[in-house]
């Protein structure tokens, strides 16, 4: 609809696509520091629409800002509940042992390509238990590893959040693995 509106009479939808090229062909881990922190200044909600990547990522907008403003690389975000939803440009991953856990739908988190792709890789691994369940801001400290997916970026390894810092072997491991998936699709 002319506008970016939608009337009920009209029935139609407007809409804009925008798209640009990646430099490489595969997914790459980059090296260094990668800090979060939490976001608490506001929350996600856990409706089902905020599943659904919109034009409307006000939340996302303003913690990126919190993040760039505090020196920090990314920052994750808790729902109403208090639970840890995603990071602003992404699902989350938490790894304890050979648990990779990662927030289910219910509590708000995007229903990302990526997230989907990295859980259908996990569940054929069997050294590794893949748990959909909410993820408590204790146990971020608590975990072996943390890692971010989008579509973007692939597997961005979390190094640090406060004063845990984290290894990125199951990250690697995994990347290996969604290359190998993109080779072959």
């Amino acid at each position: 609809a002319e506008g970016g509106l939608y009337t009920p009479t009209s029935k139609e939808v407007g809409y804009l696509i925008e798209t640009a090229a990646l430099n490489d062909c595969l997914y790459t881990q980059k090296e260094g520091v990668y800090e979060v922190e939490l976001f608490k200044d506001y929350y996600v909600s856990t409706q089902l629409l905020s599943t659904v990547k919109t034009t409307n990522r006000a939340l996302n907008i303003i913690a990126g800002i919190f993040a760039d403003e505090n020196n920090f690389n990314n920052c994750l975000l808790l729902n109403e509940k208090k639970h840890v939803a995603e990071a602003i440009n992404g699902n989350i991953f938490l790894v304890k042992g050979n648990t990779v856990k990662t927030p289910p739908l219910a509590d708000g988190c995007i229903k990302g390509i990526m997230r989907k792709q990295i859980i259908d890789i996990i569940k054929l691994i069997p050294e590794y238990l893949l748990e959909e369940s909410s993820i408590s801001p204790f146990e971020l400290q608590q975990a072996d590893e943390l890692f971010l997916t989008n579509v973007i970026v692939g597997i961005q390894p979390v190094t640090r959040y406060r004063k845990k810092e984290f290894n990125n072997t199951i990250a690697k491991n995994l990347l290996a693995k969604l290359n190998v998936k993109v080779r072959l699709s």
